[in-house]
């Protein structure tokens, strides 16, 4: 993982200062992807399952009373047909349950099981530990910072859409 660490500084030390947003934007997309893999690797290693399985369970847990395919589909911000492969291998290991709604047999609420909650809870406590250790270099003011600017970055986004609708 350092390896590929310095590559990526050595080739963002080669873009001009002119050009400080795709510096940033190279950095961030970067970093991102190490977190990322270092939570895949966790996940794997720990409960012998994936992110898609996990940031599931992660929105059944923090909707009880639990949610159609459609909203996990927007939720995850993947395809139905990606959803549902998912929640049937989940379903029949039991850790989510399926259930018709009143008002459209074709279509699922899906909930956390017992067995499910617990799993998330095991999980969730695992990613927090997780992300303290790989930020705990950072300061709160350094975050707070950080937070900011993203927050900025996305409002200019949020504005970008607008004008286009």
């Amino acid at each position: 993982m350092t390896d590929r660490l310095k590559i990526v500084e050595q080739k963002l030390e080669h873009i001009p200062s002119d050009k400080e947003g795709l510096r940033l934007w190279l950095r961030i997309v970067s970093c991102t992807q190490m977190v990322e893999q270092e939570i895949r690797a966790m996940l794997r290693d720990k409960f012998d399952t994936t992110l898609p399985r996990f940031e599931l369970l992660s929105a059944l847990d923090r909707v009880p009373d639990g949610l159609s395919m459609g909203e996990l589909s927007s939720w995850l911000m993947v395809t139905k047909g990606n959803v549902t492969g998912i929640a049937e291998r989940l379903s029949e290991d039991g850790f989510i349950k399926r259930n018709p709604t009143p008002t459209d047999r074709r279509s699922f609420c899906v909930t956390l099981t017992p067995k499910g909650k617990k799993l998330y809870a095991q999980m969730e406590e695992e990613y927090e530990q997780l992300l303290n250790k790989l930020f705990s270099d950072v300061s709160l003011d350094d975050s707070d910072t950080f937070t900011g600017v993203l927050s900025k970055v996305k409002e200019v986004v949020e504005d970008i859409r607008e004008q286009d609708v």
